[in-house]
């Protein structure tokens, strides 16, 4: 085995990867759970607030609480444009972020484990999400969430291919 080195112009840019993108169903998941947060949100504040018996801080707490729904809704329906993952020979990366982009590589010969899993409202809209562990504690795992189960399967049988033929 060889260690040798690599000019900058022969390797790949991840900047140029084609990155495929999450399910469309993602993004009504993303709303529901935004939802779900903001209206616990809002009860919450409206019964501590009540309880102090001050009506208008009852009523600018609300208006704070939606209005932050609705630059949250903005703001995830810009995140789900970007959201997107690449598969190349070696290495799996994956694309997430719009105020504070973060772009993740996990070569195939670090990762030890490779999951598929859901939570209630992804499981509701049939999404699941692909989790792929590495040893460095979590640091550099990847989490595909928006993913249809076919998809996800595919993405984990190819990453177990990998594994299995590097073994």
């Amino acid at each position: 085995m060889s260690n040798r080195q690599i000019g900058i112009g022969i390797t790949d840019p991840i900047e140029g990867l084609r990155y495929e993108p999450v399910s469309p169903k993602y993004r009504s998941v993303q709303i529901v759970g935004a939802a779900i947060v903001y209206a616990l949100l809002a009860v919450i504040a409206l019964l501590l607030l009540m309880l102090a018996g001050n009506l208008w801080w009852c009523v600018a707490a609300e208006s704070v609480i939606a209005a932050s729904f609705i630059i949250n809704l903005a703001v995830l329906r810009k995140a789900y444009l970007f959201k997107g993952y690449a598969l190349r020979e070696h290495d799996i990366t994956y694309r997430s972020g719009v105020i504070f982009p973060k772009i993740t590589t996990v070569p195939f010969s670090r990762i030890q484990q490779v999951g598929i899993s859901q939570n209630p409202v992804s499981k509701f809209f049939g999404l699941c999400a692909i989790d792929v562990v590495n040893g460095a504690q979590g640091l550099s795992s990847i989490a595909v969430r928006g993913l249809t189960k076919e998809k996800a399967d595919v993405i984990r049988n190819v990453i177990t291919q990998r594994l299995n033929s590097q073994s």
